[in-house]
This record gives C-alpha cells, structure tokens and sequence, in this order.
C-alpha cells in the first residue's frame, strides 16, 4: 500500500514545499511509481474515518474491570 501522506512529508522535509495528495499521485504516476490502476484507485487518497465511524475523535472508553464489586472495596486495596 502507498502512503502518500508519508511521501508528501518526505518531499516537504526535502524541499520545503506542501504538495496536495492529488499533486503527489500525479507526479508518481508521471514518473513511473505507480501504475494507472493504482492512480484511479480512491482508496489512495485518504479522506479520513468519517466513513467508517462516527466521529474522528481519538478517544477511549475505559471498561470496568469489576462491575459487580464495589468500588470502596476495589480502591482499599490500592
């Protein structure tokens, strides 16, 4: 799989230009780097998480452990 978002941050440590997505896939497909079925292919270009779940928040939900005993018993012990 081609990261291109990898590659636009190595163009633009190297020459200190900010390239889109779409510039960089076209200028790997230009130069040989990536073949026509893989410059058509949308997958290519992240578009972010939004298809696949509800928010882009990076977030986490911490589960107890022990839902069935009290919590003054658990934190005694600690």
């Amino acid at each position: 799989m081609i990261n291109l978002i990898y590659i636009r941050a190595a163009i633009r440590e190297r020459t200190g230009q900010e390239l889109s997505l779409e510039a960089i896939r076209d200028l790997l497909f230009e130069e040989g780097m990536i073949t026509n079925s893989q410059a058509q292919n949308r997958d290519l270009i992240f578009r972010g998480y939004s298809e696949y779940f509800e928010t882009e928040e990076a977030s986490i939900k911490m589960e107890d452990p022990n839902p069935f005993i009290p919590k003054e018993l658990t934190n005694e012990n600690e």
